[in-house]
């Protein structure tokens, strides 16, 4: 049974979120990813949203691009994993750039990957 993921990214970097979706269709992976982004301005209605949209997931991948690190909303959907019990981990976006891994990933000492579908799917499967 594939595992429910919840996918934190910043905005301007959906092509990477979509790409990943896309990857993990492919039959050798048991992996499933499910749109649960909220497309609302990041206040209490959008964090209650969020929240109930994290609950239906056993874990976090965080896409880490050049501004993932600064943006409140990522920043927030991390901690409420990690509050949550959820496995979280982070993945580079590009292999070629080393950008700033958001606080909460650095402070819980998470893995983070470079981009490789085997890799995250592997990870995925660690308790």
């Amino acid at each position: 049974m594939a595992r429910k993921v919840f996918i934190s990214f910043h905005v301007d970097d959906q092509h990477a979120r979509d790409l990943l979706a896309q990857q993990a269709k492919d039959e050798r992976f048991d992996l499933e990813f499910y749109d649960y982004s909220v497309h609302e301005p990041f206040d209490d209605k959008w964090k209650t949203r969020c929240k109930e949209r994290v609950k239906l997931t056993s874990a976090t991948i965080c896409l880490i691009g050049e501004k993932t690190y600064a943006r409140d909303a990522v920043l927030w959907e991390l901690e409420t994993s990690y509050e949550m019990g959820h496995k979280v981990f982070g993945v580079r976006i590009y292999r070629d750039k080393e950008h700033i891994v958001p606080k909460p990933l650095r402070d819980h000492r998470s893995p983070v990957l470079h981009w490789n579908i085997r890799s995250i799917a592997a990870e995925l499967e660690k308790p």
